[in-house]
């Protein structure tokens, strides 16, 4: 309905060009994605994007790198501004040409990345666009976003979507692009009485582009909490319950996909449609198929209604412990007795609907537990085993903390710990999940330890450029005990099936800065974060991962990141986008080589 206003906005003249432009290279033809380029004679010129910039009200952006001020002038007050947000998730989701992860604003050799972490005195030269998109349009409204996808289809131009950046697969960027900017999209509303077929419930309607960090305290004002992620920085509405969803609710209320209600979505003909569990046919296995099967391939989201929950007291444990001498053979002791005690709780932990997050490395023992209610004695009881084995390595580490207290809401547990999280980066990681029988017995137990260290040393191997590099070496394994446990009437939802028996989330990270980068490491990071799943992925044959923190690397990345869904979406694809409008890295109806615009995966060393 909208597309049909926007083209005509266009003018005749200019659709005719367009369509002469494209001819014979619009359609997906055995497996073959082609998008135009700036350099193609397809392009649109200035007056055409002038023209399709009035139809929607000036909201085109030309993209710029966020550091690029600090090429121009490092002593400019651009710079200084640039400087003081450049690790800041808030900034740089902010920002059109910003990524969190400076990888993935990067093609090749072609980056505008400055240093703050390990600076030099070396002048910044060459700044390059590197992978992000050529224009975005800032949208406020539906009609904005089904203007640009018929624009985009017309020229036949990638789309990238794009509401905070958090992205480990670099979705969110495209070079040659035309990025649709939902961040703005900032609607908040609750509902008492959420209405869908014969079935209310209260509810949220969150526009795509609201932030935890917002819409958290929003919830919290109506004695209501949500579904949500684990960094306040990440957009709660958009491309995370896409993925699945996994946070800190998950045990209890499962997943972000499975509390959506309905969404607003602007499909690959640039129309809008609303969808819930009471469509039918083909928006039926739409609905299905969105809410799980991973971002940016579906259409553009713009808005979603979530569950609405009771306010909940918590619990929080929290235990750390940091190592004196991290080459000292005791480490490998500790670190073995450490998970071994977290996973003989986990089943005990699962069945009080509790979430944990643990982290590990040579450096430093931690974890927290959020136990839903407010029974400090019966918390306690539960995480002891762990809580002994800090005790038990007192004198190993040079400083270790306990700390139990009750609160009267997750967001204020959540407010009570600090959000040090930085960004800024290069960073890749990979990840698997972890079956509920291997944590049975002892025996089992011990098989899934001794994988989990492996990968550590895997990562980050003794004697490797890396392991000489604190900063690398001391990045932790993050283990989530995040998902859907036992959940009963769980709604249909393209999740992996595999989050059905998972008890943790294992992952490995790796990270570099632009001089770091200077030392020729990366390639060996690169590889070595990969090989670190490894393992795990020996361990858990046919099993897999959450979509959104998987390994942009990954072989199998259609069993890891769908499961058995991926036949069915993938039908689901073909119908709904053909032509591949949307296409991301390793999302459903993806080729290996196929689409033109993935050319910097190739060249960039990921």
């Amino acid at each position: 309905m909208y597309a049909a206003a926007a083209l005509t906005a266009l003018g005749a003249s200019l659709l005719a060009t367009a369509s002469t432009a494209i001819a014979g290279g619009t359609v997906v033809s055995s497996g073959n994605i082609t998008y135009c380029t700036p350099s193609q004679s397809c392009w649109p010129n200035s007056r055409v994007w002038s023209a399709f910039n009035s139809t929607i009200g000036g909201r085109l952006i030309k993209v710029v790198p966020v550091a690029k001020p600090c090429y121009d002038d490092p002593t400019s007050d651009a710079c200084l501004a640039v400087e003081a947000g450049y690790y800041d998730p808030y900034y740089r989701s902010a920002t059109p040409g910003a990524a969190q992860y400076l990888n993935w604003e990067t093609c090749g050799a072609a980056n505008c990345q400055i240093d703050l972490v390990d600076p030099t005195n070396a002048p910044l030269v060459n700044c390059s666009i590197g992978r992000l998109s050529v224009y975005a349009v800032n949208v406020s409204s539906n009609a904005d976003v089904a203007a640009a996808i018929a624009f985009a289809r017309t020229y036949r131009i990638k789309i990238a979507v794009k509401n905070t950046g958090h992205d480990y697969h670099g979705r969110g960027n495209a070079p040659d692009s035309l990025t649709i900017w939902t961040h703005n999209l900032k609607k908040m509303e609750y509902v008492p009485a959420f209405t869908v077929g014969k079935t209310s419930s209260p509810a949220f309607i969150f526009g795509s582009g609201v932030q935890t960090y917002e819409a958290t305290p929003f919830a919290d004002s109506y004695n209501k909490s949500i579904t949500q992620g684990d960094c306040p920085s990440v957009g709660v509405a958009g491309g995370w319950w896409t993925g699945g969803g996994k946070g800190p609710f998950g045990p209890l209320y499962g997943l972000g996909a499975e509390n959506v209600l309905q969404f607003t979505i602007v499909t690959a003909d640039a129309i809008v449609r609303t969808l819930n569990s009471a469509c039918t046919g083909d928006e039926a296995d739409l609905f299905w198929a969105v809410r799980g099967g991973g971002g940016g391939t579906w259409g553009v989201v713009t808005e979603v209604v979530f569950k609405a929950h009771p306010i909940q007291p918590y619990v929080g444990v929290l235990f750390s412990g940091t190592l004196a001498n991290h080459s000292d053979p005791i480490v490998d002791t500790v670190l073995n007795d450490f998970l071994t005690a977290l996973a003989t709780v986990q089943p005990k932990v699962a069945s009080l609907s509790a979430y944990g997050e643990y982290y590990f490395t040579p450096y430093q023992v931690s974890g927290e537990y959020f136990f839903p209610g407010n029974n400090v004695t019966a918390a306690k009881k539960v995480a002891q085993p762990v809580l002994d084995i800090i005790a038990k390595y007192n004198s190993s580490f040079s400083a270790s903390s306990i700390t139990i207290n009750a609160f009267p809401s997750y967001l204020t547990l959540a407010n009570s710990i600090p959000d040090d999280n930085i960004y800024g980066f290069n960073g890749l990681i990979s990840s698997r999940f972890v079956p509920k029988h291997y944590f049975a017995n002892s025996s089992s137990i011990a098989a899934a330890v001794e994988a989990i260290i492996e990968g550590y040393y895997l990562n980050v191997p003794p004697g490797s450029p890396q392991s000489e590099i604190d900063v690398i070496a001391s990045a932790p394994v993050i283990i989530n005990a995040g998902g859907p446990m036992d959940l009963q009437n769980r709604p249909a939802a393209a999740v992996h099936p595999a989050w059905s028996d998972t008890y943790w989330q294992v992952t490995y990270s790796t990270g570099w800065t632009k001089n770091i980068a200077a030392l020729g490491v990366e390639p060996e990071l690169a590889a070595s974060v990969s090989s670190a799943a490894d393992p795990l992925r020996e361990l858990t044959p046919g099993g897999g991962t959450y979509l959104n923190e998987g390994d942009v690397n990954e072989e199998d990345w259609q069993g890891a990141f769908f499961g058995s869904n991926y036949a069915r979406l993938l039908d689901i694809k073909n119908k709904w986008d053909p032509t591949r409008v949307f296409s991301v890295w390793k999302g459903v109806g993806w080729v290996e080589k196929a689409d033109s615009s993935d050319y910097c995966y190739y060249e960039d060393i990921i």
